[in-house]
């Protein structure tokens, strides 16, 4: 039987490689780790977008209208004040949270801002008393309440 001289290994080609892919990786992705603003963004984009959502259904199920207050960083969710169908005021009877404690609302972290449309809420069949888009920023990343159903994008 004839012995055959075989190494086990990787060539210096495929070592070689192996490196300049591992350093396109640390050049090109690396860097968008560190970049916390983009995580921050995206996390109150959602946050926002299922608060809206909650408020869609809360007024529907209670029958009684659910304001959604945006400021530059913030938001809250409000009954109204003292009546519903048509509501009077908004501001002074929040919404609880369902799951933690305290009231319905959240601030935007530090550098993450909403841009859109103002206070707005939702009637008691669930449509909104007006609607449009509303960004978040930086990113622009958006939100979409349908005029007509309150379906929220």
């Amino acid at each position: 039987m004839a012995y055959q001289n075989r190494c086990k290994g990787f060539t210096l080609i495929e070592l070689i490689m192996v490196l300049v892919i591992i350093g396109a990786l640390s050049i090109f992705v690396v860097p968008q780790f560190f970049n916390k603003i983009s995580f921050d963004t995206l996390s109150f984009h959602q946050e926002l977008k299922t608060a809206i959502r909650f408020a869609h259904k809360l007024s529907i199920a209670s029958g009684c209208e659910v304001q959604v207050s945006l400021t530059v960083n913030s938001y809250a969710l409000f009954y109204p004040d003292t009546v519903c169908n048509p509501p009077d005021t908004f501001g002074a009877n929040p919404v609880g949270h369902p799951v933690e404690s305290g009231n319905y609302a959240g601030t935007a972290a530090s550098g993450v801002s909403i841009a859109g449309f103002g206070d707005f809420y939702y009637t008691s069949v669930g449509a909104p008393n007006t609607s449009g888009t509303i960004t978040i920023n930086p990113g622009g990343r958006t939100i979409i309440v349908n005029a007509l159903t309150g379906f929220v994008q």
